[in-house]
């Protein structure tokens, strides 16, 4: 009897310890089901932001930057800066193209600057007329200025039809009413020729003290254009400022040639140094924290 009273005890311990272990199971998938649906909830979100919300709209980012060197004929001249396009049917397609010329017609600028990269992968000739047609309507009063990428041959046609000059190792004087000037000059993205960029300086009767603006495609040209020359404003594109901009950490997708600078603005010496967070995107269509923008530059 007491044998037998004592095997029903076991059983029962047995049949509670089975019953709490399915119960604590049961409790444990359930913690693991619910972690597993908020990180996919937070990865999802984080995606959807990064490849959608992160690509829309147009930003303008506004700089009014105060200047001894500028002549006074140019107080208050707008310029528009638009970099990296890279029209595609994803992420840049012909009904944002639409958009940004608006958009930048609408601020009405005196100079309008190119800083590279049009078109990313194949387009039909219909989508490159497409696109010829909107760049077209981009309007400056006093200049459009043109450098390119790598991978820019057909925009060099459509640019030119457009009537950007192209600056690359060249350098042009733009006036505005009166009679001193101001110089802009344009690197190539590779083939670098300071000599031919800044050959504005070799002539006997230029000004040693002309308010400069450089422009270039890959920021980190710019130390090579500062051990040749002083400069006043410098701008660039290609770096998209890293596309994904995590707070305190900054752009986290860094390329050769946008390594050293990347984010919107540095000031390097007696240079105030922009960068382009550019409008389309490449290889990877994800943006967080950075949307497409384009800049606007008020000088004074």
């Amino acid at each position: 009897m007491v044998n037998s009273r004592i095997e029903k005890n076991k059983k029962q311990r047995r049949n509670i310890a089975k019953e709490e272990h399915i119960e604590n199971t049961k409790n444990i998938g359930k913690k693991v089901f619910k972690v597993i649906l908020v990180l996919f909830i937070i990865f999802f979100t984080i995606y959807v932001s990064c490849r959608y919300i992160g690509n829309l709209g147009i930003m303008v980012k506004e700089y009014s930057i105060d200047y001894d060197s500028l002549p006074s004929d140019f107080y208050g001249v707008k310029i528009i800066q638009i970099s990296d396009i890279n029209y595609n049917k994803d992420t840049m397609n012909l009904k944002k193209i639409k958009k940004l010329v608006n958009q930048v017609n609408e601020i009405r600028p005196d100079i309008i600057i190119f800083t590279g990269n049009l078109i990313y992968g194949d387009s039909t000739q219909e989508e490159k007329d497409n696109l010829s047609k909107y760049i077209n309507q981009l309007d400056a009063s006093l200049g459009k200025y043109a450098v390119y990428g790598d991978d820019d041959d057909q925009a060099r046609i459509i640019m030119k039809n457009a009537g950007f000059i192209d600056l690359e190792n060249s350098y042009d004087l733009i006036y505005n009413n009166g009679y001193e000037p101001i110089l802009i000059t344009g690197i190539d993205s590779d083939n670098i020729d300071l000599n031919s960029a800044f050959a504005y300086f070799n002539d006997e009767i230029s000004n040693n003290d002309i308010f400069t603006i450089s422009i270039m495609h890959k920021p980190d040209s710019l130390d090579d254009i500062l051990s040749y020359r002083s400069i006043d404003l410098a701008m660039a594109g290609y770096s998209l400022n890293g596309l994904i901009n995590i707070p305190k950490l900054g752009g986290l997708i860094l390329k050769d040639g946008a390594k050293k600078y990347y984010d919107n603005y540095y000031r390097v010496d007696n240079t105030d140094f922009y960068i382009s967070s550019g409008l389309g995107t490449r290889e990877l269509p994800y943006r967080f924290f950075n949307h497409p923008s384009i800049n606007f530059y008020r000088l004074k």
